[in-house]
């Protein structure tokens, strides 16, 4: 026999057809996961007349079928502005599918591989169905109008019937969307269900190691079951089916049925380890409140699941301690008290600070105050430890203090209380004037019954010791105010009756003032408060001994393992020296000393509310968990797409702390470093200041236009911007803004902080990188407010991180004096850093990446963000305000939110993830600003959605939207979405009318 014969011979080898079979086939999955939607079909043509030929053709038949219809759907999302409904059924995907479940039906599950195979399956089957329906919900006529069109071949006709009902039995013809909705969505559930049932049954007579793989791949369809379900009753409940088609769902008992449904999913993803089912679980105590009937689902299946898997919902599980839900959820809550008191403390005290004066009902009062008790007698340091945290800031603590007193002296002054007046000015000396830290609630009496280190080692030295003392702080400031609060309220506060609110006002802000200025210069942490020193004395502290008056370094708690309490780093003490912050509030860095011998730093706020940047840095971590998950965004050789978090405890509507991230500078601090001596007088010696230019700019264009007006706030001065001035004079007035400032300042500073040139590179990639992560993640949490003091540089690495998140789900466009028009940060100074390409390599290569990820896994991210914003102690809008350096701290016209609020920001949300243009969403959000709805100022809002709309000659956007045929609401491809955003992000015309403070010349 010849060797062409041979060889020939070969080819009909089951072994090695097989391995060449099974070879193209990963192939064209490799290809898949990385979106070569070509290059995997054509490996998958090359394979499919050889399926039969193979040593196992049912299982490689039904690999070919998944990764025939996973490129289909994925280049369906992907390329969602020229897909439509009639070019998804007229690739067959639906028929594949049906062919796909008639193998599945007849495959047994024997090992991992063929659970993997009908898994998969289940999530195309989840994946095709949502996909329809969402194409239904948006053109209700699509799927008509796919069957009475004429290019489309007999044979690719009622493709939904057969998927529906079978390859044979296509005589029914449904066109009617909303019964083809119900149809499709509850085939979808009940696959589901009905496969999760069959796995369930055969789960106990497997091994220990295929038992556990299906275990996994059974949390897998479980969060899939859970995502269908919630991702269309959130939809109805937030009023966005606006054609009425998902009725026939939740009507009657349906919604109740499906909610459920959801529940028990949630809760069973979570017996199995799932680390989504625990991301999803806040999203259960909504549902209880919607749906009582669930309560109980609940209560029974909570006993199956370890309690620490709920630590990172600890948050909105103790939020909801006055709701009904609270009775099933106290025995869980009592056995984390029991178990691991320190992973509740913060989150129960800080919803207690809430609910202890608003609970009504007498059981849940009991049990709150039950958990308060325990919790007390527990974790003894922690109540000390969050008051000394408060003396590090005697002006929030004298500014709360004041706030109180306006409020009492309000009234008329023949009608005050003068007794309540006394007693609040008596409060004066236990806040400012002394050092004790109060132990009413952690006194020894009330200790629970163990050795403690304390009293292994009391003894008299010790008592002395901790006796408080007044600090330097608190003499200094009394000696310079005592005078001045006599004068003012009388000694024991006879003169209440008499002083007028002004007077008081004035008064007591100059004495702010005064405690400012003492308070600037102080560093060492005893001039504060004695507690740090005293309390962890050396001597009064036994190594290797587990005791109550152990205090753990707050933010080791995750629900993703099992904590080993006594591997938990303990404080054994503080560095004296503290750093002072010379911001608004003075926030203090404190260092605290671990039993590991290493030293953790954090920062110390006081005066606002850090909830909100806890909950921001949770989404971060979903989304991070996209970004893992996705190949594009991991790959070898590409720098490590994910944005970077750090840990925020709150521990008060008014106190918190934040983790210090070390060899990090203010983006701010390194650009206005950069100056050169010549450059540096030109801006501070001859009034050339491009932040003075800017405001002369806005002033004296107000001016000019209304030279009659004396005052004028700044809604009606930026507005003047838009109605004045036309593109062409904004674009000279910004460049000669831009001329006194050089180009390159930012470059300049990572040439300084790199080492050599291909330092430059490797600092500069990671700065790109990291920053077009940033910016994408921060794009669909509407984070506004980005001035350069909320950005940090690692000068280790050069990547970008962003700070402070007051202002979230685009509440910088809506409830802000002078809205934010642009989507994201993109600056001169940053845009000049990437040259020569600028953003058109590989920032914006990076934000495709990372958008692709998040809109194909929207429905987390979602579900997670509903929950942020309607949770119950949370006011995102009155937050925006507050945090605002465009709003003066003591306006009283705050706006709350409401559910209207909440279901609006969730829209606007999923509008983002679908790729709609973000002009469009800008425009929208301007329309429900409060500050422009005043008659005079409606023609301002008018421009200023034509300035965000663009230019069709000269804008992308605008261009794009005219490539649609101007509709509003088309989806654009991934590449399109990203190109709007960095084209409304650099737009001069836009940049030139922005507030000041944001610095967009820079």
């Amino acid at each position: 026999m010849t060797f062409t014969s041979r060889l020939k011979a070969t080819e009909f080898d089951p072994l090695l057809v097989d391995y060449k079979v099974q070879s193209l086939l990963d192939m064209s999955y490799c290809a898949l996961r990385q979106r070569n939607f070509k290059l995997a079909l054509t490996k998958l043509n090359e394979t499919r007349n050889r399926l039969d030929l193979c040593q196992n053709p049912l299982i490689k038949s039904i690999y070919w079928n998944e990764i025939y219809c996973d490129v289909h759907l994925k280049r369906h999302q992907i390329q969602s502005s020229t897909s439509t409904l009639s070019s998804l059924l007229s690739t067959s995907v639906a028929k594949e599918l049906k062919k796909m479940e008639i193998k599945i039906n007849s495959l047994k599950i024997i090992d991992q591989q063929t659970a993997q195979l009908n898994s998969t399956y289940i999530q195309l089957n989840s994946q095709f169905c949502r996909t329809v329906i969402d194409f239904l919900l948006a053109h209700p006529q699509a799927y008509h109008n796919y069957e009475h069109d004429e290019k489309i071949p007999q044979a690719k006709q009622k493709q939904l019937e057969m998927f529906l009902y079978g390859l044979e039995n296509n005589n029914q013809q449904i066109q009617q969307a909303d019964c083809l909705i119900h149809e499709l969505f509850n085939k979808c559930v009940n696959i589901l269900k009905d496969n999760i049932e069959k796995q369930e049954t055969d789960l106990q007579s497997l091994s220990i190691s295929i038992r556990q793989a299906k275990e996994n791949i059974l949390s897998r369809d479980y969060n899939e079951l859970a995502s269908v379900c919630d991702d269309y009753l959130r939809r109805y409940e937030n009023n966005e089916d606006e054609n009425n088609l998902m009725a026939n769902l939740f009507t009657g008992g349906h919604g109740n049925d499906i909610a459920k449904l959801v529940v028990k999913s949630v809760l069973l993803s979570m017996k199995y380890g799932s680390n989504e089912g625990v991301k999803r679980f806040s999203r259960l105590l909504q549902i209880v409140d919607l749906y009582p009937d669930t309560m109980d689902l609940i209560a029974d299946k909570l006993q199956e699941i370890p309690c620490w898997m709920f630590f990172d919902c600890l948050y909105q599980i103790t939020a909801h301690l006055d709701k009904p839900i609270a009775l099933k959820l106290y025995p869980l809550i009592e056995q984390i008290v029991q178990l691991y008191p320190q992973s509740i403390v913060y989150p129960f005290k800080l919803s207690y600070e809430t609910l202890q004066n608003s609970v009504t009902d007498p059981i849940l009062k009991h049990n709150l105050d039950s958990i308060h008790e325990k919790l007390n007698r527990y974790t003894p340091l922690v109540n000390e430890f969050i008051e000394a945290l408060n003396q590090l800031n005697p002006q929030q603590q004298f500014d709360a203090w004041s706030k109180e007193l306006f409020h009492l002296l309000t009234n008329d002054p023949t009608t005050r209380d003068i007794d309540k007046l006394k007693s609040h000015l008596s409060r004066l000396n236990e806040v400012l004037f002394s050092n004790c830290i109060n132990l009413d609630e952690t006194n020894d009496d009330q200790y629970i019954p163990v050795n403690t280190q304390d009293s292994l080692n009391s003894n008299e030295n010790d008592n002395t010791s901790s006796k408080p003392k007044i600090t330097s702080i608190r003499i200094l400031f009394k000696n310079a105010v005592e005078k001045e609060f006599n004068n003012l309220f009388g000694k024991n506060g006879e003169l209440f009756s008499t002083i007028s609110l002004g007077e008081a006002r004035l008064v007591l802000g100059n004495i702010s003032l005064k405690l400012k200025t003492i308070i600037q210069d102080k560093s060492n942490i005893n001039d504060y408060s004695t507690w740090f020193s005293s309390t962890f004395q050396q001597q009064n502290r036994i190594l290797d001994k587990s005791s109550i008056r152990e205090l753990e370094i707050p933010g080791q708690y995750t629900s993703k393992k099992k904590p080993l309490i006594e591997h938990h780093i303990k404080i054994v003490g503080f560095d004296e020296t503290l750093l002072v912050l010379h911001s608004l509030r003075l926030p203090k860095r404190i260092t605290i000393r671990g039993n590991d011998e290493n030293d953790y730093r954090f920062l110390v706020k006081a005066g606002e509310d850090i909830r909100q940047d806890q909950r921001i840095e949770a989404l971060f971590s979903i989304m991070n968990d996209l970004y893992d998950n996705d190949p594009n965004c991991n790959q070898s050789n590409s720098a490590h797409i994910a944005v970077r978090t750090y840990k925020v405890i709150p521990m008060s509507s008014k106190l918190g702390m934040i983790e210090w991230l070390d060899n990090t500078r203010p983006l701010k601090d390194l650009i206005e470093e950069s100056y050169n001596s010549q450059e540096l007088d030109v801006i501070t010696n001859q009034g050339q200041h491009p932040r003075k230019l800017y405001q002369d700019y806005v002033t004296s264009t107000y001016q000019t236009a209304k030279p009659a007006a004396k005052t004028a706030n700044n809604t009606l001065m930026y507005a003047e911007l838009f109605l004045s001035l036309t593109k062409d004079q904004v674009r000279e007035e910004f460049n000669h803004i831009q001329s006194v400032v050089p180009a390159d300042l930012l470059r300049r500073a990572y040439y300084k902080i790199a080492n050599s040139h291909e330092g430059f590179y490797t600092l500069r990639r990671q700065f790109i990188t990291s920053y077009a992560v940033l910016c994408t993640s921060q794009y669909i949490l509407g984070i506004g407010d980005r001035h350069q003091s909320n950005f940090l540089i690692d000068t280790t690495s050069g990547q970008i991180i962003g700070i402070d998140f007051g202002s979230a789900f685009n509440a910088a466009t809506i409830h802000l004096p002078v809205p934010e028009l642009i989507p994201i940060r993109l600056t001169r100074q940053l845009t000049q850093l990437m040259s020569p390409v600028g953003t058109a390599g590989l920032f914006r290569a990076t934000m495709i990446q990372t958008m692709n990820a998040l809109r194909e896994n929207s429905d987390l991210l979602l579900s997670t963000m509903d929950v942020f914003i309607k949770e119950p102690l949370m006011e995102w809008m009155e937050h925006a305000l507050k945090t605002s350096k465009q709003v003066a701290q003591n306006e009283t016209n705050i706006v709350h939110s409401d559910d209207t609020y909440a279901k609006d920001r969730i829209k606007s949300a999923r509008l983002k993830l679908n790729g709609i243009n973000p002009a469009v969403i800008t425009g929208s959000d301007l329309k429900l600003n409060n500050f422009l709805r005043s008659s005079n100022l409606k023609g301002a809002r008018r421009q200023m959605e034509k300035v965000v709309a663009g230019d069709r000659i000269e804008t992308k956007r605008a261009q794009i939207l005219l490539k649609y045929n101007s509709n509003r609401h088309h989806k654009l491809t991934v590449d399109e979405q990203i190109d709007c955003i960095i084209d409304q992000a650099t737009d001069v015309d836009i940049l030139g009318r922005s507030w000041a403070g944001l610095e967009t010349f820079m």
